[in-house]
């Protein structure tokens, strides 16, 4: 019987979707699963939080054989330090400067990803020379505002990051044409499902934390959804429940944490640009990604570290 390959990164892992089931995470309601049910399939499920294409290339096409009949890969944020940059971008103004990071990510984006991406696409054609492959693409996280009490998004940060996710949307869709590969495209499926919306199917600042910027449970399915069409499988179908092997692998890339607003740096920060940093530390004490929807003092704190954030912002001269 043919099987199924899930390669790439926390994305195809399932993050978000539901509970860890390894170190990888790879949950239950991780598209591949879905896919794998819908197929009739065996899973290998090598897809792993962290991976980079180079972790793909290093743990995990090795679960691809002349056998292998389908093929999903999601890889790239990771290439471009996307985490990295919601880290900084998360930052208050007296912390951080997006700036440079974003600068850094599309250099990245657009001088090396691509080669990458041709290489790493390649080797899978190579190691599953009959296999049916479908790469997807990544959403948009954001809507026009960041409403999260515990973040400092600007609007021009958002833009940009919205920008970015456009970009290596699109060169994943280019690339994967090229290689003659299926596209399982998600941008228009999340328009109106973003961090910050209604009905977000993205995950804001989450416990645990890595499941933050990741889909939710329907933001996984819907995932799903468009795989399936892509490799034109009904959505609807279930074969028999697929036998799941975790490939061992690992993921190089660092997972999202939230700013460190009460130590050195912050507090040096702060005192830089004419605020008092104990005052600044005492508030960033209540805050709290789980708390911050139900806590008055939580809600008061971070209005006071949002209205330092404007005033620094103001002081540096970057837009808000």
């Amino acid at each position: 019987m043919s099987t199924y390959v899930a390669l790439g990164d926390s994305y195809a892992a399932g993050v978000g979707g539901g509970d860890r089931v390894d170190t990888c995470w790879r949950a239950e309601r991780g598209y591949p699963v879905r896919v794998a049910r819908a197929a009739g399939a065996d899973l290998s499920y090598a897809a792993c939080i962290g991976a980079t294409v180079a972790d793909v290339r290093e743990t995990q096409l090795a679960a691809l054989s002349a056998e292998t009949g389908w093929v999903t890969l999601t890889i790239g944020g990771n290439d471009i330090g996307f985490t990295p940059v919601l880290v900084a971008a998360a930052s208050p103004a007296w912390l951080n400067d997006s700036t440079d990071d974003i600068d850094r990510a599309l250099r990245v984006l657009r001088e090396e990803l691509p080669d990458r991406l041709r290489l790493l696409y390649g080797e899978v054609r190579d190691r599953a020379p009959e296999a049916t492959v479908v790469v997807t693409g990544y959403p948009r996280l954001f809507a026009a505002e960041d409403c999260q009490l515990v973040t400092f998004f600007t609007r021009s940060e958002i833009e940009r990051l919205n920008a970015v996710a456009d970009e290596i949307d699109a060169l994943v869709r280019s690339l994967s044409d090229a290689a003659g590969f299926g596209f399982a495209p998600v941008r228009d499926s999340f328009s109106g499902h973003a961090v910050c919306d209604d009905e977000p199917w993205i995950h804001g600042v989450s416990l645990p934390l890595e499941e933050s910027f990741h889909p939710t449970a329907p933001g996984h399915d819907a995932y799903a959804a468009s795989v399936l069409r892509a490799l034109e499988l009904e959505a609807g179908a279930e074969g028999k429940e697929p036998v799941v092997t975790r490939v061992p692998s690992r993921g190089s890339a660092p997972v999202f944490r939230l700013p460190d607003l009460t130590g050195r740096r912050s507090r040096q920060g702060a005192a830089e640009w004419g605020l008092d940093p104990d005052r600044m530390a005492d508030l960033a004490q209540h805050l709290d990604p789980v708390a911050a929807r139900s806590s008055a003092r939580t809600e008061d704190a971070a209005a006071e570290l949002h209205a330092m954030h404007r005033q620094v912002l103001d002081r540096r001269g970057l837009p808000h």
